[in-house]
């Protein structure tokens, strides 16, 4: 049988608690800030999902967490508590012991994170035998087979032997999932599951997750561009910019009112089923270089709320509250929601 978490179920108390995470990059030139001050719950039981452009520190704010930043990137302030203890304190072999245990990672390439000339059932038994010494051979062959089964691989016995390359790419990521819980981690990291599958696949891979997560209790961070997957999947989400977290809330606050400029140009860039449309909205410009962000708020040279003004681009704005539970980080939050609704009426009108 499949061991289980431990948790009960959705509750009250965090399992994971960033607290004003900042991420450096250090070279010879010195050091470039990549993620400034970014701070965000799990709780018990719930999925948290992280939206964002490419760039915007989504991964590498869970890399952090998970203890595997590249040589070049250093943690330069803040506190990552996983369960009581501060992950961002304990030793490489303190972390090791909680990586793949209570705490485990989904990565975006399943064909670059499995070993081509090791058998997947080998592979996923490795993370059971580092974790479960004592276990037997066979048991931990037939835990592997079971966690086959669960992630929906038709034939695990056959399977259990074979090559990642024999592996379809659907089938390639549903081994990740089995090896990702296969010890029924307290939080699972799951870092764009869905990336290069077809739309039926990618369903298939988030009802393979919800089974799983609802079967060992775990709690999950989705990191994706997909704002309809977040919308499925999540009970809370943040939105990351430049590094920084715009706004943070429930979904359904969120999806309701978007309180910050960029989440709104995030929603407007979604195809509509409601209109037709001749061209879709598409936020102006481009995302900053990683580590050479524009000073005060990150998002303003691209912000069609800010029109130049001055404490745009010389303050950088703090999360203040929109509505209980609903941060965003914007100096005119109270313009938002009526700008909001121009930008989306503009865009109804180009469509008439």
């Amino acid at each position: 049988m499949l061991p289980d978490s431990g948790s009960t179920g959705p509750g009250s108390q965090p399992v994971l608690s960033v607290r004003d995470l900042v991420i450096d990059a250090v070279s010879d030139e010195g050091r470039e800030r990549i993620v400034d001050h970014v701070s965000f719950d799990v709780m018990a039981g719930s999925v948290f999902g992280i939206v964002g452009e490419s760039g915007s520190g989504k991964t590498l704010t869970m890399l952090a967490v998970m203890g595997l930043l590249p040589n070049n990137l250093r943690v330069a302030g803040g506190e990552v508590w996983l369960e009581g203890r501060n992950l961002l304190t304990l030793s490489a072999e303190d972390l090791r012991k909680i990586r793949g245990g209570r705490l485990a990672m989904i990565f975006q390439d399943p064909m670059t994170s499995l070993n081509p000339v090791i058998n997947v059932g080998k592979q996923i038994g490795e993370i059971i035998e580092i974790h479960n010494p004592s276990l037997s051979r066979g048991a931990r062959k037939d835990r592997v087979v079971e966690l086959l089964s669960l992630v929906g691989i038709p034939d695990p016995g056959r399977r259990y032997k074979q090559f990642p390359h024999e592996f379809s790419g659907g089938m390639r990521q549903r081994a990740m999932i089995a090896m990702a819980v296969a010890n029924a981690p307290t939080l699972l990291i799951a870092d764009e599951p869905t990336t290069a599958l077809d739309v039926t696949i990618q369903a298939q891979v988030m009802e393979i997750l919800a089974e799983v997560r609802e079967r060992t209790n775990t709690s999950m961070v989705l990191v994706t561009h997909d704002l309809g997957l977040v919308a499925e999947s999540a009970d809370e989400i943040g939105v990351m910019y430049g590094g920084r977290m715009m706004e943070r809330a429930s979904v359904a606050d969120v999806f309701a009112n978007p309180s910050h400029p960029y989440t709104v140009g995030l929603f407007n860039s979604l195809p509509r089923i409601d209109a037709e449309l001749d061209e879709l909205y598409s936020i102006a410009g481009q995302p900053p270089t990683v580590g050479a962000y524009p000073s005060g708020c990150v998002f303003h040279p691209r912000c069609g709320l800010s029109e130049g003004r001055p404490a745009c681009a010389s303050n950088e704005p703090a999360l203040v509250s929109v509505t209980q539970g609903h941060l965003a980080a914007c100096h005119f939050i109270e313009e938002v929601t009526p700008w909001a609704a121009r930008v989306a009426a503009a865009a109804l009108g180009r469509s008439k």
